[in-house]
C-alpha cells in the first residue's frame, strides 16, 4: 500500500489576488478610456463636462461607472484567457 505525499496547504488568498489584480487592471483601463474620451472631446463630451457648473461631479460619476464596468470586463478577461495549468 502506497502512502500519498502530503501536499502543502493551498494558498487561501489565491482567488482574491486573482480577482483583485484583474479588477484593478480593468479599472485602470476604464479610467484611461474615460480620460481619452474627455481629452479628445468625443461627441462633445469633454466640452459639456468642462462647461458644466459641477463638472467634477459628472467626472466622478463617469469614473465610477467606467471603473465598475471595466473591472468586471477585466475579471472576465482574466478568467477567459487563463490556462488550465497556469499558476497565478
Amino acid at each position: 500500500m502506497t502512502r500519498k505525499k502530503l501536499q502543502p496547504p493551498a494558498d487561501p488568498y489565491r482567488l482574491m489576488r486573482f480577482v483583485f489584480r484583474h479588477a484593478l487592471n480593468g479599472v485602470m483601463a476604464g479610467w484611461a478610456f474615460l480620460l481619452a474620451l474627455l481629452w479628445l472631446d468625443v461627441g462633445g463630451l469633454g466640452a459639456r463636462v468642462h462647461g458644466a457648473a459641477d463638472g467634477w461631479i459628472v467626472v466622478l460619476m463617469l469614473a465610477g461607472a467606467f471603473g465598475v464596468t471595466f473591472s468586471m470586463v477585466g475579471i472576465v478577461w482574466g478568467v477567459l484567457v487563463m490556462l488550465p495549468d497556469e499558476p497565478d
